[in-house]
């Protein structure tokens, strides 16, 4: 399904990446008042991010940006940068182990939810939207009332994996299941947090 495009001065952008700017706003302002030492780590993975993908432009157009140096502050990588840049993100939040595992699942929670909530307003999907942003809002507060519980350890993986199929399902809903940009980002963050929890569960 074709996205929809926005336009604010001279800037033009898709659904997409209106959800991810505002999900990366909302999630920090969250972190803010909520851990101080989460949203310092959040907002750098987000600033590297950001970061590599706009400079990836060098790498996937390099003869364009020697040609045109200038280039740099109008373009970005694209696709291919935006994967370069959640690699970035995820390679300096491997190596932050100040950051506990269980900031990093909430947080990335937190983004997926307030980013499927603005991807669908943008999309005029309202429905969608509240109902999808009521059942997330819901998993996430269960999730932060339980992350510093007894029993955390036993389900955590548990979690990440069943909200990671639940949006899924909601994707399978609106337009039948593909593997999008969106849904391979969700299930290799999902890997990557099992992974990361795990490895430093082994730590502690």
């Amino acid at each position: 399904m074709a996205e929809t495009w926005y336009t604010i001065g001279s800037f033009t952008f898709p659904s997409s990446w209106g959800g991810i700017l505002a999900s990366f706003v909302l999630t920090y302002l969250f972190l803010y008042f909520w851990n101080r030492e989460a949203s310092d780590w959040y907002s750098s993975a987000v600033f590297t991010f950001v970061i590599v993908w706009k400079l990836s432009v060098i790498v996937v157009n390099y003869q364009m940006v020697i040609e045109h140096p200038l280039t740099i502050l109008y373009f970005h990588g694209g696709k291919v940068g935006y994967w370069l840049g959640l690699l970035a993100a995820l390679i300096y939040t491997f190596l932050k182990r100040t950051v506990s595992s269980t900031n990093v699942i909430t947080s990335w929670i937190s983004t997926v939810v307030f980013f499927e909530l603005v991807y669908h307003l943008l999309e005029l999907d309202f429905l969608l939207a509240v109902i999808q942003f009521i059942i997330n809002g819901t998993l996430f507060i269960f999730l932060f009332k339980k992350s510093n519980g007894p029993k955390w350890d036993l389900w955590a993986v548990q979690f990440v994996i069943v909200f990671t199929l639940l949006q899924f399902f909601f994707q399978s809903i609106l337009e039948g299941f593909a593997f999008t940009t969106v849904t391979w980002t969700y299930l290799a963050v999902m890997i990557y947090l099992i992974l990361l929890y795990g490895r430093r569960k082994h730590i502690e």
